[in-house]
């Protein structure tokens, strides 16, 4: 009998793939019984259960793929023969298709609403609109432009948010205390501010604009407003626009996803699309659909790419923009910082790669400030301006937040003695009052959590800054953001920093999926209640912990992945 020619098994393999990418492409285009239920959802009923459903199916997703990867059937491993590559494609396929839906699932399985309209009022009117509304006038101005002086206010809008203190009061106290919307613009804008501001009514309806002018505005920073502004003023505010502006994030995504896999090879970019799709936290109901809200994910993740195939300069400028865009990403510098300045303690000198990324970065920065100031069209104080917006936006905690402050805050129950008002605006500010009294009151706990995280952290980065490759000790940083800062949920997707940790740290990988699985059984138990982000932030944390110990051990051996350019420390066999 002939032997069989060695390229059938890479012809049956090839076969398997193919299949496999058919089963892809199947769920992306959505599962035909989601699609139905969500379609049937025209009640807030049938909306949440359609809801709970696909946040069990994300649960589905998390349980089959952490099995997939604990297991390690079909991986290839450092010291270990390859495997089959029947087998090795076959993991593949599993993987493809488990990050496929997760993916989906994120989307609702792209059943599409087009528009993710409260998010686009800000965004749209908020950039478009700046030079004249800045950070605080968004609310008072759409309210006086759609119902010039006058014109009696609709029940709904009987309270508006005043963006200066981000508390709530009467729509007509807040234009009373304010100097006239309409001196500020001239009269073509200010004709071309009401028509967008009737089509967002006319979008939105009565009580959807109400809901949206209770909200906290238009927070992102003068260099977000740099690449939002122009978009926002070529495109006109009609349904058919703003259905292509809010495309660009899936590029975006398309684009992270595309980079991950380039940099670190296919397991990692399903590693990547799983936790980012199935976690439930950033899901379709909090930004899909909407406009550049992934940039700062897409630029983060991205420069990590880059540094990884020794682009240092590319990898800092694109964390640069942003650090710039949203502030917290600045912390993945962090554990690059230490790395460096251990290698230069110890060499007497500066590595050549870190200069090209520290002036890429800085170079970046600089540009990006000077056009972000120029476009925002509010002169230098724009950035004092954006300061003082986020010194509000930080007084108080969010819902959905996350983080050590957020689980620190958290009380299941009010305290004794507390007395909650009826009214919402009274029942909030007492919340918000009472979690910073338990914050007070826990804060030996929280500063002995925070120096021994720094510690564990320190240890990681400095202590042998040869263990860790440039682009490991840039991930790490990802890990100061839960610590530091209290991220609201939707930004968990700088948990995917981890998936190319997980590449000569596979157990990393593990820690990642379990966390994923943990954060879509929260939500599915406890849907949007403080109970599901505080387990979601004891979860985190524990990610986290895990991370930091796991790099201060000697990688014992990677996934398959495209060779490094240059290999620091070769792995360990296992």
């Amino acid at each position: 009998m002939l032997a069989e020619p060695m390229g059938a098994p890479l012809r049956r393999a090839a076969c398997i793939e193919l299949l496999g990418l058919l089963v892809v492409a199947w769920l992306a285009l959505g599962a035909a019984p989601a699609r139905a239920a969500t379609q049937a959802s025209d009640g807030a009923q049938r909306a949440e259960r359609a809801d709970r459903a696909i946040n069990g199916v994300r649960v589905g997703i998390a349980a089959a793929a952490l099995a997939l990867w604990a297991s390690g059937w079909g991986a290839a491993r450092a010291g270990r023969p390859a495997p089959p590559p029947l087998a090795a494609s076959a993991r593949r396929v599993a993987l493809g298709t488990l990050a496929a839906a997760a993916f989906a699932s994120n989307f609702n399985f792209f059943v599409w609403t087009g528009l993710h309209k409260h998010e686009l009022f800000h965004y749209y009117l908020g950039s478009k609109y700046f030079p004249e509304l800045g950070y605080f006038r968004l609310y008072e101005c759409s309210v006086a432009a759609l119902y010039p002086s006058g014109e009696p206010l609709p029940a709904e809008l009987a309270e508006i948010t005043d963006l200066r203190t981000k508390r709530r009061r009467p729509a007509a106290e807040v234009l009373a205390a304010a100097p006239p919307c309409r001196d500020d613009f001239s009269p073509a804008r200010w004709a071309a501010f009401q028509e967008d501001a009737a089509a967002f009514r006319r979008i939105l309806g009565e009580r959807g604009l109400a809901t949206v002018l209770r909200d906290h505005g238009y927070n992102p920073s003068p260099v977000w407003t740099l690449f939002g502004r122009p978009i926002a003023s070529l495109v006109p505010a009609r349904p058919a626009g703003l259905w292509l502006i809010a495309r660009i994030d899936l590029w975006l995504l398309a684009g992270l996803f595309a980079a991950v896999g380039w940099a670190f090879g296919f397991e990692a970019l399903c590693l990547a699309a799983i936790a980012w799709g199935a976690c439930g936290h950033t899901r379709y109901q909090w930004t899909g659909d909407a406009f550049l809200r992934q940039l700062w994910l897409a630029a983060s993740i991205a420069a990590i790419c880059l540094v990884r195939k020794r682009r240092q300069a590319a990898g800092g400028a694109l964390l640069a923009l942003a650090s710039l865009e949203r502030v917290f990403p600045v912390l993945l510098f962090g554990g690059w910082g230490l790395q460096q300045l251990g290698r230069a303690v110890r060499a007497r000198r500066l590595d050549a790669a870190a200069t090209r990324l520290a002036l890429g970065a800085l170079l970046a920065g600089a540009l990006l400030a000077a056009a972000g100031t120029a476009v925002a069209g509010r002169g230098a104080g724009v950035w004092r301006e954006f300061a003082d917006n986020m010194a509000a936006m930080t007084e108080f905690t969010p819902r959905n937040g996350l983080g050590l402050k957020y689980l620190l805050e958290f009380r299941a129950s009010p305290p004794a003695g507390v007395e909650i008002p009826k009214d919402a605006e009274g029942l909030e500010s007492a919340i918000q009052d009472y979690k910073r009294e338990t914050l007070a009151s826990r804060r030996w706990l929280y500063g002995g959590a925070l120096a021994l995280f720094g510690l564990g952290f320190a240890r990681a980065a400095w202590a042998d800054p040869g263990r860790l490759a440039d682009w490991e000790a840039l991930a790490m940083g990802a890990l100061l953001i839960p610590i530091v800062t209290m991220p609201a949920s939707y930004y968990l997707g700088f948990a995917l920093a981890a998936a190319p940790l997980a590449t000569r740290r596979p157990r990393i990988g593990t820690a990642l999926l379990l966390a994923v699985l943990g954060w879509a059984a929260a939500l599915l138990a406890y849907q949007e209640r403080a109970l599901a982000f505080a387990w979601s932030s004891a979860l985190l944390l524990a990610l986290c912990a895990w991370v930091l110990v796991e790099l201060q051990l000697p990688a014992r051996g990677g996934l398959s992945a495209p060779a490094d350019p240059v290999m620091l420390t070769p792995p360990d066999p296992a």
